[in-house]
């Protein structure tokens, strides 16, 4: 990404805030009026230009103003996590509208009762989409994995848990196997998982082992999503959904193709628990903004997720998700305080 001067940072949050807040491009004349730059408008124009050649801003056809792009939106979204804006906007809740429902001593009943009342006072306090994975249950253990290359760009891959389940597939590959990698991946994977609880962590840590050279590495990572829906099938997973109403209401989700993107993207469950899983390995709040998901169907939005549970043990997470247009510092400050509340409450009835 391309370095900013002080000013240019200056100008990109200041148009990024204004345009969040009224969905219409912002000129230079207007941008001076009510950022106090201390510049003249045609120096404004200039940095406009500079700002939209390094990919920061962008402008309809229709008209002079400037919009954030999304790397625009990245860079102040990194701004304002940077300087713990969002976390002081978080300590003056109360001023930004927070509800009192996020509290920990209003989060009561068991974990799942929590999570329905998170959502709840997460939608309501920010008109987005909101989101609670609760904790993962399984006792299913893998019991052997087989590799097959049925054709020189054909691996079939096996899977037989402690259950009695077997689960198979085909993957194509770009380019001839080497079966040698096959038999070294065989060999692996049954000495790493077998009769191994079958868990996210588990396999997370097995693919990205640190001590994988580049090619053993690149090869699992091709069978990363075979195993990652072989835990979803053994597992006992409840995603909490709250605000569905309140985001098809919101006008930057007026045109069709929009609708059709949120309907689809609540359709596909298994693509919404990969964005919150995502989330577990850090502690702090993650956000994926439009074209930085992989997945097509969620590059018309934006996630925000944090991660709950007890200090040595992450249990799940809450995000709120919603148009690249949000509120970000409002949309950061909810899901973090949301999980701390989360957090305390798990340690509480589990520690």
């Amino acid at each position: 990404m391309v370095a900013l001067t002080e000013r240019q940072r200056r100008i990109l949050n200041a148009v990024t805030e204004r345009y969040i807040g009224t969905g219409s491009p912002v000129s230079s004349r207007e941008l001076v009026d009510i950022a106090g730059l201390f510049c003249s408008s045609s120096t404004v124009r200039n940095e406009f230009a500079l700002l939209e050649e390094k990919g920061y801003l962008t402008h309809p056809h229709t008209s002079a103003g400037r919009m954030p792009t999304d790397q625009g939106y990245r860079e102040f979204v990194d701004y304002l996590i940077s300087t713990n804006a969002a976390r002081s906007a978080a300590k003056a809740g109360a001023g930004l509208g927070l509800p009192a429902a996020i509290q920990p001593e209003d989060l009561t009943g068991e974990i799942d009762t929590a999570l329905k009342q998170a959502t709840e006072a997460m939608s309501k306090a920010t008109n987005l989409l909101a989101l609670a994975l609760a904790p993962r249950v399984s006792g299913a253990r893998l019991v052997h994995v087989e590799l097959l290359t049925l054709h020189p760009t054909e691996l079939m891959y096996v899977f037989i848990v402690s259950t009695g389940g077997v689960m198979k597939g085909v993957i194509d590959w770009p380019s001839a196997i080497d079966n040698g990698l096959v038999e070294w991946a065989r060999t692996y994977l049954n000495e790493t998982l077998t009769q191994q609880t079958l868990t996210a962590r588990l396999i997370r840590h097995t693919l990205e082992n640190q001590e994988l050279s580049p090619r053993e590495a690149a090869f699992l990572k091709a069978l990363g999503p075979a195993l990652e829906r072989l835990v979803d099938e053994q597992s006992q997973e409840e995603l909490f959904v709250g605000g569905t109403s309140r985001l098809l209401a919101e006008p930057q989700l007026k045109d069709v193709s929009s609708l059709r993107d949120l309907l689809t993207l609540l359709e596909e469950r298994f693509l919404l628990l990969r964005v919150l899983r995502a989330a577990l390995g850090s502690g702090a709040v993650v956000v994926r903004i439009g074209s930085e998901h992989e997945a097509t169907a969620l590059q018309p939005f934006s996630v925000v997720a944090a991660s709950y549970g007890l200090p040595q043990r992450r249990l799940g997470t809450v995000s709120l998700v919603g148009p690249t247009r949000m509120d970000y510092e409002k949309a950061i400050s909810t899901v973090r305080e949301t999980a701390q509340s989360l957090s305390d409450l798990v340690g509480e009835r589990y520690e």
